[in-house]
């Protein structure tokens, strides 16, 4: 259950997703705030998504970096829900504790017109996993979006795993969620986090530097094996807007590592992306079946070859992200 910005780039790498994952496969697409308006923001992503979403996958949607529109009409949540209704591409919404009336009746009509089905988000570090009254408030929270908690799935998202102090801090809270969780019948569970630091810029370019993946460590603890899976891709969990122009760069995953690649640009543009590709058909983590691995990997063997342009920042965002779709399906697969 990937969680991932709905932006060009992860939208781009869904829409080349093989058929034969459609049905191990969740995304939770978060609605970026692009604009004053919450309904051009909708309207905006339903644009990109509409012919991106493969046959046989069903998304979750969350308008919750959304504001409400200052009128009482329509909201994006209902806009994005009626749209994908109208294209037949079913879509779950997102539920959080804090949602307001408003947002749950625009949930209640979402689930209406798709699934009858939602996500419920809920923050782990934010949990009191002895608190029985929580437990009213999510009945109560998937009741209120004409759903249940037998029809909706549980989300526990611990956000961002900075170290691995970290991640053993954070070990015990998880398993104390999870129990708790499992004092209701939800349709699944799902522990998520991300370790993709904000910022990559202080790490040296031209060359390979290996990033723990914190997240998938912490699942592998957990040897929960009905505990789905979920984290956030190759980014940060939280949710930019706007920032600079980076330099080539490619965030490789591997069994427990990222491999992050950055390329100095030295006066020619993005071209440093064919070399910095070499690099990495070269390398000891690039997978046995090379180029028919994913399509970003497809797309990386070419420009190591110096085939077709090089590129730019969404492009390898998507490149990153299939090759990361991809390799997390197989291993989830295998254990």
């Amino acid at each position: 259950m990937p969680i991932l910005k709905g932006r060009e780039g992860e939208l781009r790498s869904i829409a080349r997703l093989p058929g034969a994952f459609a049905p191990d496969i969740l995304p939770i697409f978060e609605v970026p705030p692009a604009s004053s308006s919450p309904i051009k923001d909708a309207y905006a992503f339903t644009k990109k998504a509409r012919d991106s979403i493969p046959p046989g996958v069903t998304i979750a949607v969350d308008v919750g970096h959304l504001s409400d529109p200052d009128d009482s009409r329509r909201g994006p949540l209902r806009d994005i829900a009626e749209d994908f209704a109208f294209w037949g591409i079913p879509v779950r919404p997102v539920l959080h504790l804090h949602d307001s009336s408003r947002r749950l009746t625009e949930a209640r009509e979402a689930t209406e017109m798709h699934t009858g089905q939602a996500v419920v988000r809920l923050s782990g570090d934010a949990a009191d996993p002895d608190d029985e009254e929580v437990e009213g408030q999510l009945a109560e929270l998937c009741r209120q979006a004409g759903t249940t908690i037998e029809q909706s799935s549980l989300v526990l998202d611990f956000l961002e795993i900075r170290s691995a102090r970290e991640l053993a801090r954070v070990e015990p809270l998880v398993r104390k969620c999870v129990a708790w969780a499992r004092r209701c019948p939800w349709e699944s569970i799902t522990v998520a986090a991300g370790a993709m630091p904000r910022t990559l810029a202080e790490l040296p370019t031209n060359t390979a530097t290996p990033m723990p993946r914190h997240d998938l460590a912490l699942w592998k603890r957990l040897r929960e094996p009905d505990l789905g899976f979920g984290d956030y891709g190759i980014a940060h969990p939280a949710m930019s807007v706007g920032g600079w122009i980076p330099i080539p760069n490619i965030r490789y995953t591997d069994d427990d590592v990222w491999w992050i690649y950055r390329w100095a640009r030295d006066g020619n543009g993005n071209k440093a992306m064919y070399d910095l590709c070499a690099s990495l058909v070269a390398a000891d983590h690039w997978p046995a079946e090379g180029a028919a691995y994913s399509w970003g990997d497809g797309e990386i063997a070419r420009c190591a070859e110096g085939f077709g342009g090089p590129g730019s920042p969404m492009l390898w965002r998507a490149w990153g992200t299939a090759h990361h779709l991809t390799h997390v399906l197989k291993m989830l697969g295998t254990t």
